[in-house]
């Protein structure tokens, strides 16, 4: 079974669909082929966007050199109203506190015994949702 990801855009579409598709869900507004790749870049007029899938490039710009690959200021902004202060978005020293916080979790295969157990609370919290917008 495949992780969980996103519904992927288009391989081409203007810039205004894009600009209206990367408002709505940055993740969606990616093309297919950045979620195959090693490492993907996508440029667009404003930025670029970098999708690593490899696990030695995920290990390398999250543990051993993560002041070289900051968060820019556009994801942030993307991401925050989903994801908030989280280590997803936050850089420097809060990302370093909040990833000592979250470290233990991911040491002695603990993410693979706890997966199902996200996996079956977010399914539920799915189920809560009904049609439509949400606000939160």
């Amino acid at each position: 079974m495949s992780p969980p990801k996103p519904a992927s855009r288009p391989s081409r579409v203007g810039l205004w669909a894009y600009a209206r598709l990367f408002r709505q869900d940055i993740l969606s507004a990616q093309p297919q082929r950045l979620y195959r790749a090693w490492m993907a870049e996508f440029r667009t007029p404003f930025f670029r966007s970098y999708m690593m899938n490899d696990p030695q490039l995920v290990d390398l710009v999250l543990r051993k050199r993560p002041d070289d690959f900051p968060k820019s200021r556009r994801v942030r902004e993307g991401l925050s109203p989903l994801l908030g202060r989280s280590v997803f978005v936050t850089n420097g020293a809060e990302w370093k506190r909040q990833r000592r916080i979250i470290d233990p979790a991911f040491g002695g295969g603990r993410l693979r015994e706890a997966f199902p157990a996200m996996r079956d609370a977010a399914e539920a919290m799915v189920a809560r949702l009904s049609d439509g917008p949400c606000e939160g």
